[in-house]
């Protein structure tokens, strides 16, 4: 009963069930307390589809004491409160979990076994769930993905998750410490690391070279120091001629926020065709790789608010797929290149606040971006969009009658034309308005017919007045 309108309250029918094995109720118009006997009625579920309502109350009184036939339960988008329920870790035969967007608290449960083989997705995001991430989290060797952001976790990331073939782990928006883990050093399974908001210190991991299926990476917002590795280019996923092999999981409903075209967006089934490297608000520091620019594929690169040094490298138009380029507020210098007019699917640029100089590339591409905003603070940088004349093309100018510049003979023309429109429509009105009179004039039948209508006109005024 996906999509229909079910609500306000659960149906009356449902408390007679007593064989159910699968309820899809998703979506539903929704908006109810839980009611005390749902857990009865739930007790031998297998699948159960309750996310996208307005669900009130204890999720307790959803998942019981003990559900042993659970495969996939979806809970998210509700208001759901409490704890963790630790009777979901005796569900030996649950793959897919998704509690995301509620209002659990609390600490994570140490209770996960080795039994769980088939748990392929855990989502729990957007609560208010705090502590660390247990150590029984390890024993699920069949997770795939992981997905913690949004809440108060802290801590450490225990390293025998890096042993889990996990596809996709996202604990961004927390509390975590210490140094990025050493990602690649066992499992290279990884396409999606999101740990941005968070605390982390010290260098970016060589070890994340050895990751070739990476799509996208996001380390924002921490306190990250040193330089930008240059084996980024070893993402063979990013490369233009590399075999892609999309990830299937987010076929269930899965979503990832992600920070791209200077916005914050969700993206679910499409995030299989994104490819990103976020490394912004740190304190990078360094010159940014050439190697980059053999990444192809790659939508989005933010390498803003950071410190690296030096140019902007020569090849970036090589990275014909980029739809978003953000290198605003660090410190580099030289000219832009001017392979960036090859970036035919720019759509954002964000240049601002460098030491850049010397002459803007212009193309149909970069006329369509923002304007002079893109480079703003950059004193050095010169000609459109920006007001001030590169040198050389003022003696271009200056060649011209009076000194006058391209702007200012543009405007007088553009003035000259509405001149002699204005003029042109009050001769046409002159025009019309004697040849009117002169038909008139001639034809006497008109003449009488016309004055004859504007007297009755008249006389209708003056008898409403």
């Amino acid at each position: 009963m996906s999509s229909c309108k079910v609500g306000p309250k659960f149906p009356n029918w449902l408390r007679t069930q007593r064989t159910l094995s699968a309820l899809d109720m998703s979506n539903a118009s929704i908006s109810d307390e839980v009611p005390y006997w749902l857990s009865n009625v739930l007790s031998d579920i297998e699948e159960l589809y309750l996310s996208s309502n307005m669900l009130r109350g204890k999720i307790s009184q959803i998942i019981g004491k003990k559900m042993p036939l659970l495969t996939l339960m979806s809970l998210s988008r509700n208001n759901l409160s409490g704890g963790f329920p630790n009777s979901l870790c005796m569900s030996d035969f649950l793959s897919f979990l998704d509690l995301s967007k509620n209002q659990l608290s609390g600490k994570l449960p140490q209770c996960w076994r080795k039994s769980q083989v088939d748990l392929h997705w855990i989502l729990l995001g957007d609560n208010r769930l705090n502590g660390q991430i247990p150590n029984s989290l390890c024993y699920l060797e069949g997770l795939e993905l992981l997905s913690l952001h949004g809440n108060g976790l802290n801590g450490v990331i225990p390293k025998c998750l890096l042993k889990l073939n996990l596809e996709v782990l996202d604990l961004s928006d927390n509390q975590f410490t210490g140094r990025i883990p050493q990602f690649g050093q066992h499992s290279q399974s990884f396409r999606i690391i999101d740990l941005e908001k968070n605390y982390f210190t010290g260098d970016i991991p060589l070890e994340l070279c050895h990751l070739p299926i990476l799509q996208q990476l996001s380390l924002a917002h921490n306190n990250l120091s040193g330089g930008i590795p240059r084996c980024f280019n070893n993402f063979l996923q990013m490369w233009a001629n590399s075999t892609f092999y999309p990830y299937g999981g987010f076929v269930l409903g899965v979503s990832i926020m992600v920070n791209i075209k200077g916005r914050s967006l969700e993206f679910t089934k499409t995030l299989l065709y994104l490819f990103s490297i976020d490394l912004s608000s740190n304190a990078l520091d360094g010159q940014i790789p050439e190697g980059l620019t053999r990444l192809a594929r790659l939508q989005n690169l933010n390498l803003s608010q950071n410190k690296p040094i030096g140019k902007i490298p020569s090849d970036i138009g090589k990275l014909r797929d980029l739809e978003s380029l953000d290198l605003s507020n660090n410190k580099l210098l030289g000219e832009i290149p001017p392979s960036i007019s090859n970036l035919d699917f720019l759509s954002r640029l964000n240049l601002s606040y460098n030491n850049l100089s010397g002459p803007i590339p212009s193309s149909n591409q970069l006329r369509t971006l923002e304007g002079q905003s893109i480079y703003r603070g950059n004193n050095g940088l010169c000609g459109a969009p920006l007001l001030k004349v590169c040198p050389g093309d003022e003696d271009n100018n200056m060649d011209r009658p009076y000194g006058h510049n391209t702007s200012e003979d543009e405007s007088n023309e553009g003035n000259f034309v509405l001149n002699w429109f204005y003029s042109g429509l009050g001769w046409g009105f002159a025009m019309a308005l004697m040849g009117f009179c002169g038909i008139l004039h001639i034809n006497q039948t008109w003449r009488t017919s016309y004055f004859q209508r504007v007297d009755m006109i008249i006389q209708k005024i003056c008898s409403r007045g």
